[in-house]
């Protein structure tokens, strides 16, 4: 499925009208057919590589939105443009970005209080097309077999994200995807002996076509999520 998926940062002493001007959107008539998730970072964050980064510190909010299955979300820039208005009058342009991506599930088994993205890139001797290829048929096994958690992938739209970080004045993510998982309990999950096997055998796998240097990844609290599972 299509979507977009901002990350603002609130102008000063912002952030929690920021917060609720995103939920209020779950109001508004054009979203009716959409998806729609808001996240806020975790202050206390067990995922988040490098722990200290500019890109990390700079978020306070997550707006994920996401087209009908089979709907192309170009058709409703426009409109969803003219709905972010009263978001984008909150937020700091020079510290916010965004994305257009194509979403795929892997393992999913309902609605979750805490969401992990992963923004990685590939490694300078990989194509883009190269690097989707080794993922989705090879390095996609480790998601799947890791407990406790729902996988998602999401593959980003270089093109269109660039297109649309113009039309809002905000900057593009350059990311080559972002692996995402959910979660019930995140501590749950990272002490479990199945992690504890396979992480380290995920990132040796990593270092095959993911340049992890420049890589982040960081873990959020769902405020909102109007998806009926």
């Amino acid at each position: 499925m299509a979507k977009i998926i901002f990350y603002f940062h609130a102008q000063d002493g912002q952030t929690q009208a920021l917060i609720e001007s995103g939920k209020a959107l779950a109001d508004n008539q054009l979203f009716s057919a959409y998806q729609l998730a808001i996240m806020q970072p975790r202050e206390q964050d067990l995922l988040a590589v490098p722990s200290n980064c500019d890109f990390l510190n700079s978020i306070d909010m997550v707006l994920e939105i996401v087209a009908p299955f089979g709907q192309p979300i170009k058709r409703a820039l426009v409109d969803v443009a003219e709905a972010l208005e009263p978001v984008l009058e909150l937020i700091d342009k020079s510290h916010s970005y965004v994305l257009s991506a194509y979403h795929r599930t892997f393992q999913e088994s309902g609605p979750k209080p805490i969401r992990y993205h992963y923004m990685m890139y590939r490694r300078d001797d990989y194509s883009r097309s190269d690097y989707l290829d080794y993922y989705v048929h090879s390095h996609y096994q480790f998601g799947v077999t890791t407990p406790l958690a729902d996988y998602y992938h999401n593959y980003i739209a270089p093109g269109d994200t660039q297109a649309l970080a113009s039309q809002l004045g905000i900057h593009p993510i350059k990311a080559d995807n972002i692996s995402e998982l959910r979660f019930d309990d995140l501590e749950k999950y990272l002490f479990s002996d199945t992690v504890r096997e396979i992480g380290p055998k995920a990132a040796a796998d990593e270092e095959k076509f993911v340049n992890r240097e420049i890589s982040r990844s960081f873990s959020m609290d769902v405020l909102l999520d109007t998806r009926q599972y």
